[in-house]
């Protein structure tokens, strides 16, 4: 159903137009809306990729541990209650150490997702194409295990180290950069690009727009 308009009506818009034009004020605060919205939708979009990338490499690394585990005979539940003294919140569920130490795992795994996923889409922004995801991850995991294992753990929980061999948990992080990277290839890299694409294409088309109009007031 097309919703009909009379002439009277019409005219009254006309009028209405004309007696109060958008001000420059009005013209700045829906430019500041327009601007917020849409940053505040940029930030939504990067957290549910960190919260995705950061799952994806969590899970890759507790299933590189559990492997480890089986083929060597390690209990998974010292691994985990490692875990929790490490974090230091062993005292909260001390009859529940697996679980306690899974979930704390899941939310460092998540947090350090929502951190390099910001890094990495500012760090894309100043660039014409996005930043290739494996190699930024795979540099980012590597120096969060250097800090992790030669700098916080000696002071926080020195018997964490000694858990599993070194080469073990450098791989645990290097496949949690290596799940990362494929979540932010298949999700993030096409929107971006995508977006870029938009924006030349407008720019493009306002180029255009502008100068048909100089040649015209030429004529």
């Amino acid at each position: 159903m097309r919703l009909q308009i009379g002439p009277q009506r019409r005219l009254q818009c006309v009028l209405i137009s004309k007696n109060y034009p958008e001000t420059e004020m009005r013209k700045t605060m829906k430019t500041f809306v327009g601007s917020a919205s849409k940053a505040l939708n940029e930030a939504i979009e990067i957290v549910r990729l960190g919260v995705i990338a950061g799952a994806a490499g969590g899970l890759a690394e507790m299933a590189w541990i559990t492997l480890y585990a089986g083929a060597t005979g390690a209990n998974p539940a010292t691994l985990a209650r490692g875990v929790t003294t490490a974090a230091g919140v062993n005292a909260l569920f001390p009859t529940a150490p697996v679980t306690l130490g899974v979930t704390v795992h899941m939310v460092i795994a998540v947090t350090l997702g929502i951190a390099l996923a910001f890094i990495w889409r500012m760090l894309s922004s100043h660039r014409s194409e996005s930043i290739n995801p494996f190699p930024f991850m795979i540099a980012a995991l590597l120096g969060v295990w250097t800090i992790n294992f030669f700098v916080v753990l000696p002071i926080v929980s020195p018997a964490f180290i000694h858990l599993v061999p070194y080469s073990i948990s450098l791989i645990s992080k290097g496949l949690f950069g290596l799940a990362a990277a494929v979540v932010f290839r298949l999700l993030a890299t096409p929107a971006m690009n995508m977006s870029r694409a938009q924006i030349a294409r407008r720019s493009s088309y306002t180029n255009d727009l502008f100068g048909n109009q100089a040649r015209l007031s030429r004529l």
